[in-house]
């Protein structure tokens, strides 16, 4: 026999060798609990030390390298290391170390971001831009590529003027440059999650801006543009929404629908609802951008297909067709409607229930886009939409109850099919009065919507009472359906909609609901009421309160007062409801006035800030209506609370006091002798400098007032501090501020004369700040407007002489607002009077003195061309044409768009025929600069002046040849 080979251990482990033990055979108790004597008594490093010896050498290795010990790098291991020849090499003096110096504390950056050109990148951007930080590659591709590269990042990363130049010349190059290069880059930039928008909007820009370049290069890139740019279709921004739009536009325009068709095909039916969508809408897009009529037949291939999913996308297209040409551009529809009418009836009874609901909905969405037109197309539905509505129930009978509630009103209109609409209206009313008590709160917001759009008449529903309105009161006018805000905006529309049957049954049936405890239902009764009362003529040409008792009327008021007294935080609702009443109810109010007056003058006294302002609220929104000695009571009592500390309360205070001296006629106003116009005026004095908008803006109206009628009881040196008062106004943040401001100052100037006024704001053109410079200008044009030019023009032009740049362009100014105010009778005797001044204003070197020079000279021509230029002002607008056609080829955007305006108001003044001599010069010149601007002249004649141009086009005679001319 041979002898076994035995084991031996390593020579580094032969120190930890111990003797191994043999175990005793566990007892019960040992197994059961897993516990032994030795076991608690040591530890399991001890326990684990002896199975060591049981490793093979090369595992011994791998745990002694494991372990972290090193080698110590001496010299004598390193001569055995590196191959001989190699010596020690001596530090420099100056990176010898005489001690120990600190590390640098300093925090070092995990990671350098690279940049080119100046252009910072950001960590996104070195994965897709490795190109520009790679070694610098020979080649066309290659140097393509970089260009490329470098633009698109120039056009994303750089400042607002490298970034616009970037995107032009992107759009410049697109053709030589090519698709593969630009959208290489741009697309998987698209994709990046870390996008932001404003990045997102220029690399949408420049796709959409080259595609029109790339034309049928496009159309291997179809798919992956598509992927990029079609879920911004879904995006809730609507900026968004519409560069995607514009993108599948260009797309569509340059591809052509064949290539989207073949590259979208498989995503009509893929598994996920979230693509089919986007797919959807896709197409929707393109059939809107290359016309519906190249469209349609697709759209019925695929909703005849096999696939159900297939089929659902081809309705959501159709679907998302009619919301982009709904809205108004229903007429665009109107022609197609009959194919797709044809299109969408045969998925009414399609196999599968979500397809039979989405092509409800969807012929819905069409019968809406076309209201009230298009009966004869849709009327072949209604059987199958009817037929498939009474085997419904859920959310498929809702959208069948759509379907059929949006094709009733196109029927109602046509008079060939008005008994279909009056069956089809009683059906509906039946299956709806039996909805109002479903559970779900989905389906009933959709009976609501169904009955609000019913086309409702006491001759198409005789049992209107028991047949709708009660039901909808029992089960929909509760405190359930007033809590949520959507259905309780729908309660409102239909309860207004079902006061056109009986306007005091439904009054009614409001009015203890607006006294209910349930602050949402008193909302919505009162909201309800306010709007009923509000509707000019009902169905029968009738006044909607006049069908009301004196009792009812009486109950319809206090109704609303009770809301409005009970509402726990204040709405504007009641407010509006209160009001709305009292102006319907007229002279059937008076005997109610004592009662409204109580109301306001015991909530002016309460503690709470906003409830006050609401009673000031409510006097000035029904002062109209309850008549002058009320008025006059109110007037007294609100000149009192002037004192007012809260401004949102002083303004109400204030716009109640200008209500109730509105609504007393002229002469009663100069008769006020509690408190008279002459002590009002230095009361609202110091409330002029509350910088508060709502305070501001209501005591210079009350100015105004009183200028318009009370001018004369008051002393003048009082309306100049007025005026000066209402020079801080013009520096307001709110436009409305500003405006009404500058109108008090035409009924001041008005009033005192506009020389003390106008030398006032004349001396404000001097001021630094812009907007304080224009508004002074509207000022004085509308004092010119007020007291005749004459009065103002000789102060203007004295004014343009101060040589300084922002006094003459104010001047420039309010010549412009001036003659944009007046018409052509009264602007005609002023245009040689400032021509000289616009002379020097278009020679100006300054391009805003041209720039506003242009507009006054646009306002002038336009005026007098209103009434026909007369022949003594033809020479004046020839002289400023001449003026101004040497500016079209200024560069300022802002400029340009100016002198364009002031050519076509002169070519409207002097005639297409003096102006087109002016035109053909430039038409044909050598440089393309040259002819850029003057075509875009000559478009713009060509489409405002087409008929008048056909007279003044040249005749051009060639020259007669010989035949052997013409032979050689």
């Amino acid at each position: 026999m041979k002898k076994l080979a035995t084991y031996t251990a390593p020579a580094h482990l032969l120190e930890v060798e111990r003797t191994v033990e043999v175990a005793q055979q566990p007892s019960y108790n040992d197994q059961r609990f897993g516990l032994s004597v030795d076991m608690e008594s040591r530890t399991y490093r001890e326990r684990m030390e002896p199975r060591k010896r049981l490793k093979s050498e090369p595992e011994n290795e791998n745990e002694k390298k494991s372990t972290g010990k090193t080698i110590p790098l001496t010299d004598d291991v390193l001569d055995r290391i590196i191959p001989k020849g190699y010596i020690k090499a001596t530090p420099p003096d100056a990176q010898q170390v005489d001690a120990y110096e600190m590390p640098i504390s300093a925090p070092v950056a995990a990671e350098t971001l690279p940049e080119y050109d100046g252009i910072a990148m950001r960590k996104e951007d070195v994965r897709h831009f490795a190109v520009l930080l790679e070694a610098p590659r020979e080649g066309p591709e290659a140097r393509t590529q970089i260009r490329a590269a470098e633009l698109v990042l120039r056009a994303k990363n750089g400042a607002p003027p490298v970034r616009r130049k970037a995107v032009r010349a992107l759009r410049a190059q697109a053709r030589e440059l090519g698709p593969q290069p630009i959208l290489s880059l741009v697309l998987p930039l698209m994709l990046e999650p870390a996008l932001d928008e404003g990045d997102r909007h220029v690399l949408g820009k420049i796709v959409t801006r080259s595609l029109p370049a790339w034309d049928a290069e496009a159309r291997p890139f179809v798919h992956q543009i598509v992927t990029a740019v079609g879920p911004q279709l879904l995006d809730p921004d609507m900026t968004l929404r519409l560069e995607a739009r514009d993108c599948i536009a260009a797309l569509a325009r340059s591809a052509g629908f064949a290539s989207l068709v073949a590259s979208l095909r498989p995503d009509l039916d893929h598994s996920d609802e979230y693509v089919r969508n986007v797919t959807a809408r896709v197409f929707a897009v393109v059939a809107v951008t290359l016309g519906l009529a190249k469209v349609v037949p697709f759209v019925r291939a695929v909703i005849k297909s096999k696939s159900a999913p297939a089929r659902h996308t081809g309705i959501r297209i159709v679907h998302h067709i009619c919301v982009l040409l709904g809205g108004g551009n229903g007429a665009a529809v109107l022609p197609h409607l009959a194919s797709l009418v044809s299109v969408l009836q045969p998925a009414l009874g399609d196999e599968a229930v979500h397809v039979r609901s989405a092509a409800a909905g969807t012929m819905a969405q069409l019968a809406e886009s076309v209201r009230p037109y298009g009966a004869a197309a849709l009327e072949p539905v209604m059987p199958v939409a009817w037929a498939a509505l009474r085997q419904h129930r859920g959310r498929a009978l809702a959208s069948f109850m759509r379907c059929v509630a949006a094709v009733v009103p196109a029927l109602a209109h046509d008079s060939a099919y008005e008994e279909h609409a009056a069956y089809y209206t009683r059906e509906l009313v039946r299956v709806a009065a039996r909805e109002f008590a479903a559970p779900d709160d989905d389906m009933r917001r959709s009976v609501l919507r169904v009955v609000a759009s019913l086309p409702l008449s006491r001759a198409a529903v005789p049992q209107y009472r028991t047949a709708l309105v009660a039901p909808f009161f029992r089960h929909m006018a509760t405190r359930r359906a007033a809590s949520d805000s959507q259905t309780a905006r729908l309660v409102s529309t239909v309860a207004v909609h079902l006061a056109q049957l009986d306007v005091p049954y439904v009054v009614e049936q409001l009015c203890p609901l607006a006294k209910d405890a349930n602050e949402s239902l008193r909302r919505v009764a009162a909201d309800a009421l306010g709007k009923i009362v509000s509707v000019g003529n009902t169905t029968d040409n009738v006044s909607p309160t006049a069908a009301l008792d004196d009792r009812a009327a009486a109950a319809l008021l206090d109704a609303v007062l009770v809301a409005f007294q009970e509402q726990a935080p204040p709405h504007p609702v009641y407010l509006a409801a209160v009001a709305a009443v009292c102006r319907a109810l007229g002279t059937r109010l008076t005997p109610h006035v004592p009662g409204l007056l109580s109301t306001v003058l015991y909530r002016m006294k309460h503690a709470d800030a906003e409830v006050r302002a609401q009673a000031a609220d409510l006097a000035a929104a029904v002062a109209p209506a309850i008549g002058a000695d009320a008025a006059r009571r109110l007037i007294v009592f609100f000149y009192e609370s002037l004192g007012e500390v809260y401004p949102e309360v002083l303004g109400s205070v204030v716009g109640a006091l200008r209500a109730c001296l509105a609504a007393l006629d002229p002469n009663a106003r100069m008769a006020l002798e509690n408190p008279p116009l002459a002590a009002l005026l230095p009361a609202l004095t110091p409330i002029l400098k509350n910088r508060h908008d709502k305070v501001q803006e209501q005591s210079i109206l009350l100015v105004g007032l009183i200028a318009r009628t009370g001018a004369d009881t008051i002393n003048a040196k009082e309306w100049m501090r007025v005026c000066y008062d209402l020079l801080d106004m013009l520096k307001s943040t709110r436009r409305r501020v500003r405006v009404a401001a500058n109108a008090t100052f035409g009924h001041i100037a008005n009033t005192i004369g506009p020389q003390d006024v106008l030398a006032m704001l004349l001396d404000n053109l001097r001021v630094q700040e812009r907007q304080l410079r224009v508004c002074t200008g509207v000022a004085i044009a509308i004092v010119a407007d007020t007291c005749a030019p004459f009065t103002v023009l000789p102060a203007l032009m004295n004014e343009y002489r101060v040589p300084d740049k922002n006094v003459q362009n104010s001047v420039l100014k309010a010549l412009s607002f001036m003659f944009e105010y007046l018409d052509g009778a009264t602007a005609r005797p002023y245009v040689y009077a400032v021509a000289p001044l616009l002379m020097d204003a278009l020679t100006d070197r300054d391009q805003v003195h041209r720039q506003t020079g242009a507009t006054v000279v646009r306002h002038l021509a336009l005026a007098c061309a209103a009434r026909g230029v007369h022949a003594d002002l033809h020479p004046v607008f020839v002289h400023f044409l001449n003026l101004v056609l040497p500016n079209i080829y200024e560069v300022s955007p802002h400029v340009i768009s100016r002198v364009v305006e002031a050519l076509d108001a002169l070519r409207i003044a002097v005639g297409a025929g003096v102006y087109l001599n002016y035109v053909w010069a430039g038409l044909f010149h050598a440089a393309r600069k040259v002819r850029t601007p003057y075509w875009k002249l000559y478009n713009a004649a060509y489409v405002q002046h087409c008929d008048s141009l056909v007279p003044c086009y040249p005749r051009l005679e060639y020259d007669q040849l010989d035949e052997l001319d013409v032979w050689i």
